[in-house]
């Protein structure tokens, strides 16, 4: 497979891990001697570490037992996309790296991963497999470049017993944002001068603070024009919204409650404790209750939406994935997606999402994974995987920079700093002025191999969202 020469410099890639002080990443992690017995050897980078890491070994552990050609060398390690970044510049990738969705626009601009069309479909890896959302997070520019790995939706956990507490039906989650609201203020208790308990706290967990638009029918970024669409009016009502809690409660009184709040994988969780009746997790949390508080008395449903918007054969919820790439300069690209066709198999696939506790990425879950996953809601987050409204980071190399500019604008909305309508148009211009220089960019590099192969100047017959 012919690869297109690399854009990434060495010593861009060095100095930015320098910056991070992690230079001795440089040559890569060298694991410890293992038998290869004369098999083509592929090592394998993954950013996994405990139960999450020791469960992707036993499918290596797997495939090397399947056959007798190819031994997969197991390397987890942390910063594992800045290490990746520096070991392909430098000459001398893994031959397959775990990553996050989110990296495949950046990666593949750079020509820093191979694109894996022909291989995937040599190998049976086709987009049918998959549950509909899925597919959309592995391709970009209309090429497939990476396979997932794992994959888990996002939805609303609610506390069934404070539900009983306060007078409203346990089975009866909100579906509306207006009942969320109204359920939530059922479910808030004051005590001498301080929040005791919230119904729903926007901030726990706090790690998507651009994605509450969706809900309100906005998106945050429009891959067809490459236009960052932050202040739109579905988002800013979307944030009035958000700011609406510390402005009922007081930001300082908001701050002190949530400086009060536990760690997520500790018995503190704010969900676990009771501080917090609803929040809008994924199913990982199932892991977080069963290990810490298994009788907790809860349920899971898709996040309420606005009123016009509900649907429930078409429920809106955040998906994520974990991926497989195969890195430029990989020594037997072949080999390697023999090994990730391999993971694609149902009962590894099933095998990995039950430990992670996570849904299915498949079109279709066996019996036995639902009936046996430790998540019991497992269902509600397959139907949001499975839905066409379900959405998902934007496909942009710039996501990077747009996400660090989101979470900045959201912290001094939270905090009554500013308005949404004015903070979200300010962060709208900042993102827009990358996403165009990033355009231009794109738009002067297809031009010169235009000109390159063609001994003319010219651009690009075809231009893609940055």
């Amino acid at each position: 497979m012919s690869m297109a020469p690399m854009v990434i410099t060495r010593r861009a890639a060095i100095a930015a891990l320098a910056g991070s002080g992690l230079a001795f990443a440089a040559f890569g992690p060298r694991g410890a001697k293992e038998s290869v017995a004369g098999r083509t050897v592929i090592d394998y980078w993954e950013h996994w570490t405990g139960h999450e890491g020791a469960a992707m070994r036993t499918v290596v552990d797997r495939f090397n037992v399947s056959q007798d050609r190819i031994f997969v060398r197991y390397f987890s390690m942390n910063l594992i996309d800045q290490k990746a970044m520096v070991a392909i510049a430098g000459g001398d990738p893994p031959d397959v790296i775990g990553l996050w969705n989110f990296n495949i626009p950046a990666y593949s601009e750079s020509n820093a991963i191979m694109p894996l069309d022909d291989l995937a479909d040599r190998f049976g890896v086709r987009r049918e497999n998959y549950a509909p959302a899925i597919w959309p997070l592995l391709t970009h520019a209309g090429r497939l470049w990476g396979v997932v790995n794992t994959c888990g939706s996002v939805a609303l956990y609610y506390n069934r017993s404070l539900f009983r507490e306060a007078g409203l039906d346990p089975d009866r989650p909100p579906r509306t944002i207006a009942e969320l609201d109204a359920f939530a203020a059922r479910l808030t208790r004051e005590g001498k001068g301080r929040i005791d308990r919230l119904g729903f706290l926007h901030t726990e967990p706090n790690w998507w603070r651009w994605h509450w638009g969706y809900f309100f029918g906005g998106s945050i970024y429009d891959p067809i024009t490459g236009q960052a669409t932050a202040a739109s009016a579905d988002n800013t009502r979307a944030f009035e919204w958000m700011q609406q809690l510390p402005l009922t409660y007081g930001a300082d009184a908001i701050a002190q409650f949530e400086s009060g709040l536990g760690n997520y994988f500790t018995p503190q969780h704010a969900f676990l404790t009771g501080k917090v009746a609803m929040t809008n997790q994924g199913p990982w949390l199932a892991n977080v209750i069963n290990r810490f508080k298994p009788d907790l008395d809860y349920a899971v449903a898709p996040f309420p939406v606005e009123e016009r918007l509900y649907d429930p054969s078409r429920p809106i919820g955040l998906l994520d994935c974990d991926i497989l790439v195969v890195p430029a300069g990989a020594r037997n690209p072949e080999a390697s997606f023999e090994f990730i066709a391999f993971t694609q198999q149902q009962d590894q696939v099933e095998f990995l999402s039950t430990v992670h506790c996570k849904n299915s990425p498949l079109a279709s879950a066996s019996d036995r994974f639902i009936r046996e996953h430790p998540n019991r809601y497992v269902r509600v987050h397959d139907s949001i995987a499975q839905s066409d409204r379900a959405f998902h980071f934007p496909r942009t190399r710039a996501w990077p920079l747009y996400r660090s500019e989101f979470d900045a604008a959201q912290q001094r909305m939270w905090t009554l700093q500013s308005e949404p309508a004015d903070e979200l148009l300010l962060l709208q211009g900042r993102v827009q002025s990358e996403l165009d220089r990033l355009a231009d960019r794109r738009r002067a590099r297809a031009g010169q191999r235009h000109a390159r192969f063609t001994g003319h100047p010219g651009g690009p017959a075809r231009e893609f969202g940055a």
